[in-house]
């Protein structure tokens, strides 16, 4: 390494380089600058000056980078950790899946930011619409409607997996907002990614899904 290289302010790094140097690394860089200085032409106060704050904003940086991390770190524990308590509990959470069983009828679920009538639209394995209805006007909340498992034309469709989507509208005809949900028990809990999973009906429901917790099936 050529001292010349270490001798002129200019070589120091600036606040954009900085911020890519551990804190280590930058220190390091700074003492070396420091010894191999021309002495007939010392660093200038204004200089070191900028150095050190350079190296104290970097410092602060990396503590609060940490400290977030912590924070997030410990909240998301807590978090997994009181998901343990919904197993065995029914919960309503956003989605748009249901199984169709061979017989009887299945309720398809969906939430409502104001009161408004709905247009509801279930689709096939293949994305075919199925089924449409307009269904008179539901209340802000949660309102679910059961499903016979028939077609437009009335004839009952086969055992599998469906999708639906809602569309809501006000009196004035404005769009209101529509979420589908579905219901159903949490049968037990699976960590993905440091984040819990519900298993609900067979399926994986992330926890930041649920919109409400019964400690009994609804309508039951």
């Amino acid at each position: 390494m050529e001292i010349s290289a270490l001798t002129h302010p200019s070589s120091t790094p600036t606040a954009e380089r900085g911020t890519g140097v551990s804190r280590d690394a930058f220190l390091q860089l700074l003492i070396t600058q420091l010894r191999y200085q021309d002495p007939l032409s010392p660093m200038e106060n204004e200089a070191f000056l900028a150095q050190l704050a350079q190296f104290s904003s970097l410092e602060q940086m990396q503590l609060l980078n940490a400290n977030f991390a912590s924070s997030m770190a410990l909240a998301q524990s807590e978090a997994n950790s009181s998901a343990t308590g919904l197993i065995g509990r029914y919960v309503r959470a956003s989605g748009d899946s249901v199984s169709l069983p061979p017989e009887g009828n299945v309720s398809l679920g969906y939430f409502l930011g104001s009161d408004a009538t709905v247009e509801l639209t279930i689709y096939d394995s293949r994305g075919v619409a199925v089924r449409h209805v307009t269904l008179p006007e539901g209340a802000a909340g949660s309102n679910e409607w059961r499903w016979d498992g028939r077609n437009d034309a009335g004839e009952r469709l086969a055992a599998g997996e469906y999708t639906f989507a809602v569309e809501g509208r006000n009196a004035s005809g404005e769009r209101v907002n529509a979420v589908t949900t579905v219901l159903g028990r949490v049968e037990g809990i699976t960590f993905q990614s440091g984040t819990a999973e519900l298993l609900v009906n067979g399926r994986e429901i992330p926890l930041s899904s649920v919109l409400e917790v019964f400690l009994e099936e609804p309508g039951q």
